[in-house]
């Protein structure tokens, strides 16, 4: 969340240009404090870039772009992006090990589009094709690694760097034991902290007794898993288990190709599918 002097200085414009553009246009409308103080979330900043790249680049007014900008809200991601060029240009330059393209154009999107579609439009088909080019030995392993590492880091990227008003609750982010694959947690951990989760992400390696302490300490209200492999399952059962014994059972959310192996029992925890699927379990368990 950013200040309107901090957006002012993000944007080049003056904190009462900013007032002005919202009080003529009622486009962009940042939160208010209880005390009345302007608070501008990512997509409000996004929003905001996008129009102006949009005024400069087509030389159209700020009005033609906030309309513009009103009639791609109302429609989605897929019929406002041509994300299937993105997909197949961002994955040739990764492929080639080409990070500074890459990362220009990453960097482009960001600024007119909202990070999360894209993570979810662009970056996962990425990541298929690059698991489908895998298994058919068009791509090496040193292509998987470069490629998933750099998708981690876009999303870390922006998942630290973006602040959880913890308004919804407290959830931890863990992966089982020797668990490699943890980018569809991180990205999940993106997704509550967006809609006001503070989430505590630990990722891989983590031991159930010190889940159970986090449990017991920081009062965690949604515990968040991702599992690969099938040699998790016993880890996972245990771990079930236990959470079950506890006073206040925190609402469980279970992710990764490994969760359908899971006893019949649990298979209500498991969460897949795209971001709508997402929205709808979290409207469902949001504190």
């Amino acid at each position: 969340m950013y200040g309107i002097k901090k957006v002012a200085e993000l944007t080049g414009m003056s904190p009462i240009t900013l007032r002005a553009w919202e009080q003529r246009y009622g486009v962009i409308i940042p939160n208010r404090t209880e005390g009345g103080a302007r608070v501008y979330q990512q997509e409000d900043l996004d929003d905001l870039l996008w129009v102006i790249h949009q005024k400069q680049a087509k030389k159209i007014t700020v009005k033609q772009a906030m309309e513009l900008l009103r009639k791609q809200k109302a429609k989605p991601l897929s019929e406002t992006i041509d994300y299937r060029y993105f997909i197949d240009t961002i994955f040739d330059f990764l492929t080639s090990y080409d990070i500074r393209n890459a990362t220009k154009l990453t960097n482009q999107l960001f600024t007119i589009h909202d990070a999360e579609a894209i993570f979810h439009h662009i970056f996962i088909p990425i990541l298929v094709k690059v698991g489908d080019q895998w298994e058919s030995k068009d791509l090496t392993v040193a292509h998987e690694h470069f490629i998933s590492h750099f998708i981690e880091q876009q999303i870390s990227q922006v998942f630290y760097g973006l602040e959880s008003s913890g308004k919804h609750g407290k959830a931890i982010a863990i992966c089982p034991p020797n668990e490699m694959h943890q980018i569809g947690l991180l990205l999940f951990s993106l997704f509550l902290k967006k809609r006001g989760v503070d989430v505590i992400f630990i990722g891989e390696n983590t031991p159930i007794d010190a889940i159970l302490t986090m449990l017991k300490k920081d009062s965690l209200d949604i515990v968040c898993l991702s599992v690969t492999l099938a040699s998790n399952r016993n880890y996972l059962t245990a771990l079930l288990s236990e959470l079950e014994k506890e006073k206040q059972s925190p609402s469980i959310v279970i992710g990764g190709s490994g969760a359908s192996k899971l006893p019949e029992q649990y298979q209500h925890f498991v969460l897949d599918g795209d971001l709508a699927t997402w929205e709808r379990w979290f409207e469902q368990h949001k504190q």
